[in-house]
């Protein structure tokens, strides 16, 4: 059986963890939150930030409920007016450049509140790990509502922020919560350009009772800039909605999935209901659309009674795909589901779409069993064979940074660019999100360089192995939908992650069922030992291989897997003179045995690999620069074609039974 969700863990964790179930607020006053440490929307953080302390304006009673810091513990002053957010010393510091958010009393938990019960309203707070922006960039003076402001009226149409001097159009903003906002017009500007107004797509709606709005600028570190070009540093703001008046009737908040969302996933094993007050423990819920059997039966509430989850109810059945599932509640306003002081619930509708036979899924180290610090994207055709194998292509984000965000925002963009071709090949598509980072720009990781495979830091131990994990863990997921894949891949990759591709055919033939590398850095990596009387060392050659790898490096598997190397005849794209990509002593060893430039090394590579008896192919295109052609990508189709088991068939039916790893 596969591990808990990372939703399913939370749950489960902040209910074992509730100590007190808060009544509703009562017309006494509410403590508030009067200061944090970190504060609120502060930048350069330390990564390994020891505590975090949030100050109330009143003493407090014995609950706690919190998300955003992770397995962090609490601990409270005598007054008890001071709480300790307070870090396991086991935790891995942040990545620098991440947003951390705490959501204080995150709907439907409400265990900060005092004595008297009166409860905390729920409180976001944001902070910015490292990445403290030049002394040029642009800041925000105001926002309006303020940062982190609680009881904002649910009719608010329009966010304000503004910032110290004048900005150019370009943006980059994440939304979470009810505030759609649409592409085609997300934004107005003031005259001076100095403030920006976000108005939401439903201004006629009110807003969800007690929902959390954070909107993030600069996600990525790029986007909101001024005109001298100095971006804003990343940076959340957050507010949240007041709750229902006494005497209102109780709605839902929110869902999970929401109402509407679509390309729900298949393994989902819960849905949850929030609502804007205590209820009873009165039900009349139907499954109007689609089959979820035993809903009314088997829902599980939370302790304060705010929210239900309905789990599915068969472990080993997927969601039926393409499937539109609807839940009512109340319907035709019948009795049923009504708050503790007896307002019934109003009919409502919750539906949502289970994600087709094409999908896009991202799979995170919490969610698997397997040993891999970064997620990974897989790719799934319509009509995938249900006898296949999997097409890999490493991530290359083109430089260093220290945030994670890009380098997973750059290993999606990959994934939109190659789908068709794996759509082409009718085989599923995985990509990792391995990053590059700039505090150790010396380790290539996205090259698979010998310092990458030697690095000890945390999340950069021998992402060879790590993606032998993430290869794994599809196959298992594969399998869950009767797709049977090869435990050996198809790998392509280009510039860097060409090197990385030639790198692990090499290294990991046992895995590699064919292999096209385009433009590998260079120089690809020589499959010998020695070449005219000098050792070859990795990144070089294979001499040290063995070591590297702590086992033997068969080398009739190794000559066993087919490898297509090429490569333009104008690209000059070289990553020997860097000392990212090789030491001082290999580029002259380099450069004295193989050539000045790429083209000039092409000959003599291929000779070597000839020597070497490797089943390779090298190509060199005419007129063809640092880029792939629509000829390459032909020839990468006709060469992988060969190696894809022929069989028909399609991915599954409605139901698929989940097979065990």
């Amino acid at each position: 059986m596969r591990s808990p969700t990372a939703f399913s863990k939370l749950i489960v964790a902040v209910l074992a963890t509730l100590a007190v179930t808060a009544a509703a607020p009562s017309s006494a006053t509410a403590p508030t939150v009067l200061a944090t440490e970190p504060a609120n929307g502060a930048t350069g953080i330390a990564a390994d930030l020891e505590t975090i302390v949030i100050t109330f304006s009143e003493p407090m009673g014995g609950g706690s409920s919190f998300s955003g810091t992770t397995n962090f513990h609490v601990e409270w002053n005598s007054p008890r007016d001071t709480c300790t957010l307070v870090r396991p010393p086991t935790l891995p510091p942040w990545t620098n450049g991440q947003i951390v958010s705490v959501n204080l009393n995150p709907p439907p938990y409400y265990s900060f509140a005092d004595p008297d019960n009166n409860v905390l309203a729920t409180y976001v707070f944001t902070f910015t790990v490292g990445g403290s922006p030049d002394p040029g960039a642009p800041k925000i003076l105001s926002m309006t509502p303020t940062n982190g402001r609680s009881g904002v009226d649910i009719d608010l149409e329009t966010v304000s922020i503004e910032f110290s001097e004048p900005m150019e159009e370009t943006i980059a903003l994440n939304v979470a919560g009810p505030w759609p906002v649409s592409s085609h017009a997300p934004h107005v500007w003031s005259t001076d350009r100095r403030t920006l107004g976000l108005r939401r797509d439903n201004p006629a709606d009110p807003l969800p009772y007690f929902s959390v709005i954070m909107m993030t600028l600069n996600p990525t570190g790029v986007g909101f800039e001024d005109a001298d070009g100095h971006p804003l540093g990343a940076i959340s703001l957050a507010f949240t909605i007041r709750g229902a008046n006494p005497d209102e009737p109780p709605s839902v908040v929110s869902s999970d999935p929401y109402h509407g969302e679509r390309g729900v996933g298949v393994f989902r094993d819960s849905m949850t209901v929030n609502f804007s007050k205590a209820m009873t423990t009165d039900v009349n819920l139907e499954c109007t659309t689609g089959n979820w059997p035993g809903a009314a039966d088997n829902l599980q509430w939370a302790p304060d009674r705010r929210s239900f989850t309905v789990p599915w109810p068969d472990d080993q059945t997927l969601l039926p795909s393409g499937a539109l599932i609807s839940f009512t509640l109340n319907p035709g306003g019948a009795p049923g589901f009504r708050d503790t002081g007896g307002n019934p619930l109003p009919e409502t509708l919750i539906s949502f779409h289970i994600e087709g036979s094409a999908r896009l899924l991202k799979i995170r180290p919490v969610d698997s069993m397997r040993s891999f610090d970064w997620p990974y994207y897989l790719w799934i055709p319509q009509g995938v064979a249900p006898n296949t194998v999997i097409l890999v292509e490493p991530n290359n984000t083109g430089g260093v940074y220290d945030s994670e965000q890009i380098h997973d925002g750059r290993a999606l963009g990959l994934v939109g660019r190659r789908l068709l071709f794996a759509d082409r090949l009718n085989v599923p598509l995985l990509v990792p999100t391995f990053p590059r980072p700039l505090a150790k720009w010396w380790i290539y990781t996205h090259a698979l360089d010998v310092d990458s495979m030697t690095a000890s830091s945390a999340g950069l131990v021998r992402f060879d192995l790590q993606l032998i994990e993430m290869i794994e863990d599809a196959r298992e997921r594969l399998a869950d939908l009767r797709i049977q894949t090869d435990e050996r891949v198809l790998m392509m990759g280009f510039s860097a992650s060409g090197q990385f591709t030639n790198r692990f055919a090499i290294l990991h033939p046992e895995r590699t069922l064919a292999a096209a590398a385009g433009s590998p850095g260079g120089w690809p990596l020589a499959p010998v030992s020695s070449w005219q009387g000098e050792t070859l060392n990795y990144n070089v050659g294979i001499a040290d291989a063995s070591a590297l790898l702590g086992t033997h490096l068969d080398m009739a598997a190794v000559r066993s897997v087919p490898i297509l190397l090429y490569m333009g005849d104008s690209d000059t794209n070289d990553s020997v003179p860097f000392s990212d990509g090789y030491s001082d002593e290999q580029r002259e060893q380099v450069f004295r045995l193989f050539g000045a430039n790429p083209v000039e090394r092409w000959p003599v590579a291929e000779a070597i690999y000839e020597s070497a008896g490797m089943n390779s192919t090298f190509v060199l295109y005419p007129g063809v620069g640092h880029s792939i052609s629509d000829e390459m990508y032909d020839d990468i189709a006709d060469f992988f074609s060969g190696h894809i088991p022929q069989s028909k068939g399609w991915l599954r039916l409605d139901h698929g039974r989940r097979v065990g790893p």
